[in-house]
């Protein structure tokens, strides 16, 4: 009889129910320690392309104004601009999910030929990109300066750096 008992005790197989409890709880710490920093690095990961954008948007509208001294106002407005910013006239990006507006960046021949004026923004449209914006600020130095904004709400110049 006890030779019948142990052979069933050995065939036997599978977790207690305190290996499973243990199992259970590893994953829970690891998933509430991995979904905010998961979450962190897709805000980063879409405040780059952001600011990418703007990058572009500035760079044309430097360009613009290097070639067009003089007429800025006129010849480097954000339709104009659209073609070497990767967007339609509106500012709208090709994907609809980023807006882009350049305000008026002159060239101020008289100190250094520094560019002056601004700023560029790029808010995004649609959830989950809603929330989301950056800004290029230029300084009446000629200073840039890159501000990021995680809340509802246009990019200022008040917002912090990113």
């Amino acid at each position: 009889m006890l030779k019948l008992l142990r052979g069933k005790k050995a065939s036997e197989a599978g977790f207690t129910l305190m290996e499973l409890l243990v199992v259970v709880l590893i994953v829970g710490i690891l998933a509430a320690v991995g979904v905010p920093l998961y979450l962190g690095y897709v805000r980063d990961s879409r405040l780059a392309e952001a600011k990418a954008l703007a990058g572009a948007a500035l760079t044309a509208a430097q360009a613009c104004a290097f070639q067009n001294s003089g007429s800025e106002a006129t010849n480097c407005t954000t339709a104009l601009l659209s073609g070497r910013m990767g967007t339609d006239t509106t500012g709208v990006t090709g994907d609809g999910r980023w807006t882009v507006a350049v305000t008026t960046v002159t060239l101020d021949t008289v100190n250094n030929n520094r560019f002056l004026g601004g700023p560029v923004t790029v808010s995004g449209i649609n959830a989950p990109l809603n929330n989301l914006a950056a800004g290029i600020f230029i300084s009446g130095t000629g200073v840039l300066t890159i501000r990021c904004r995680t809340i509802a709400g246009a990019v200022t110049s008040a917002d912090g750096t990113c």
